[in-house]
């Protein structure tokens, strides 16, 4: 007798999956009107699946839902930045200390290929398809360090945290040439991971945190004219 296939993911999962996508990526920006029908047309799907997949959006801290307004993407404060990356240092140095003194790990055996990718990106002439290329790996990388810890409450917090994490990379590498100082960061961590060293590697990270909060903050208060008294002002609220 021939096993029943699982049952692949539903409508509503599906839409979910899309539009975090699309959130991630910046391509629904901050402040974004999510409209229902305009989402069925984006979706193929009925107003269903949609409603659910805004309602776990609104949970995840990805879509605002205000009465009578409708759905929109969450916007992005100066307050709100400085407070992932505040935890943010907390939980990834920790997560370096504890990829590097698991040697044993899947990470380990992966770090040659992802060095060797990373010096190809380097040699690489600046594109779109260049910075994807970098983007899809510095996610895999980020997934192997988390997977590395064996602290599984860890491991669970950072996965909460990488979406918000990866729509705020949009605006970090908004300045060309910071993806070309993050490829340097990350060729640190590596190095660091490979050699078993944990606190230079919580050190690279702490660094390449540092770095990509005050590009942030850049890109703000260009966004902004200059205007940074008020912490709470949204970027993607004109």
């Amino acid at each position: 007798m021939t096993a029943a296939a699982a049952p692949g993911p539903g409508k509503g999962e599906l839409v979910y999956q899309q539009l975090r996508a699309d959130i991630e990526a910046g391509t629904l920006p901050p402040g974004a009107p999510l409209g229902e029908l305009a989402l069925v047309a984006r979706t193929g799907a009925s107003r269903t699946p949609v409603r659910e997949a805004l309602r776990r959006l609104a949970a995840d801290g990805l879509v605002e839902l205000a009465p009578r307004q409708g759905a929109r993407v969450s916007r992005v404060s100066l307050r709100s930045v400085r407070d992932l990356y505040d935890l943010r240092a907390l939980l990834e140095p920790e997560a370096m200390r504890q990829a590097a003194r698991a040697p044993g790990s899947p990470l380990h055996a992966q770090l040659p290929r992802v060095r060797a990718e990373l010096v190809r990106l380097q040699r690489r002439s600046p594109s779109a398809a260049r910075s994807a290329a970098f983007y899809a790996l510095a996610d895999r990388f980020d997934q192997a360090v988390a997977d590395a810890c064996p602290n599984a409450h860890l491991q669970r917090v950072l996965a909460d945290l990488r979406p918000h994490s990866a729509r705020l990379r949009n605006l970090s590498h908004l300045d060309p040439a910071r993806i070309e100082t993050s490829l340097v960061e990350h060729l640190r961590m590596v190095d660091a991971l490979a050699a078993g060293d944990a606190e230079e590697a919580a050190a690279a990270c702490a660094a390449h945190l540092a770095q990509g909060l005050a590009t942030i903050v850049a890109t703000l208060r260009q966004d902004t004219g200059g205007v940074l008294d008020d912490l709470d002002l949204p970027l993607g609220a004109r």
